[in-house]
């Protein structure tokens, strides 16, 4: 537990440094450091996960990521799909020369895994950098951390009815529930700090956490399947980059579009 809370007051003071930086000097300082997170998060998909060990395969997977990132922030979205376009070619050939050590799910992951991944960092990456990053970045945190955290210490306090126990056994339907409503709670405190509180936020907090715990529960099957416990020790007590933001990347998205529909303000 020491070494899981000093690990999360590292990760807090370098999440703190690179947006101060990037909101008030250089905002790429931001879009790099999520470059290298998506890089990471890949690695340990492709590699930890895939157990995919050839060097070019990897490395080629990990740069497309980081690469469209930082293209999508210089050139929109267009540059992430030539980034795209670009390492498509690139996974087919490398899938043709080392045929003869990929079966169909390793050519499938290689293929196409990275791609949805990429994208939600990107998604993730214009979040942040919008003029209201910083009232974003609390409710992303909100709808993945509090929730999570809300969910754990209800489901320890009152949970009986197991959600998901085949992937992860731990988890109840009530610490679901506790988890959704610490979410709401944060949600209202947070829009009226920023001055933006709505019945728009307020309904949206109960899919955007039902999103954070899809992508906790996918990750965890990915992991279950290979028989990891986490997907990297980068993060001392904590795991890997998928083991922290697997509830983020997937909810991304879906924010990204409620902002731009401008459901979410």
């Amino acid at each position: 537990m020491k070494t899981r809370i000093i690990s999360g007051i590292v990760m807090a003071l370098i999440v703190a440094a690179v947006l101060v930086v990037g909101y008030l000097w250089a905002p790429i300082v931001i879009t790099i450091a999520i470059a290298l997170l998506a890089a990471a998060a890949v690695y340990e998909l492709v590699h930890n996960a895939a157990g995919i060990t050839n060097k070019a395969v990897v490395i080629g997977a990990c740069a497309y990521a980081a690469i469209a990132i930082i293209l999508g922030y210089l050139m929109f979205f267009t540059g992430v799909i030539i980034a795209t376009v670009l390492y498509c070619i690139y996974a087919v050939v490398m899938i043709l020369v080392n045929h003869k050590e990929m079966d169909l799910s390793k050519i499938a992951l290689v293929y196409g895994f990275p791609i949805p991944f990429a994208a939600a960092f990107y998604f993730l990456n214009v979040i942040i950098n919008n003029d209201n990053g910083i009232y974003y970045l609390l409710l992303l945190l909100n709808f993945s951390s509090i929730c999570d955290m809300g969910a754990y210490f209800t489901g320890v306090t009152i949970g009986k009815h197991k959600l998901c126990p085949e992937i992860s056994p731990k988890k109840t339907v009530e610490g679901a529930i506790g988890g959704i409503v610490s979410s709401i709670v944060f949600t209202v405190v947070i829009s009226l700090l920023f001055d933006k509180f709505s019945i728009a936020v307020l309904l949206l907090t109960i899919p955007f956490c039902i999103l954070g715990m899809i992508g906790d529960l996918f990750a965890s099957a990915i992991k279950r399947s290979v028989g990891l416990k986490d997907y990297s020790n980068l993060i001392p007590g904590h795991g890997g980059i998928m083991d922290r933001l697997d509830s983020i990347i997937m909810i991304a998205p879906f924010m990204f579009i409620c902002i731009v529909l401008e459901v979410l303000k």
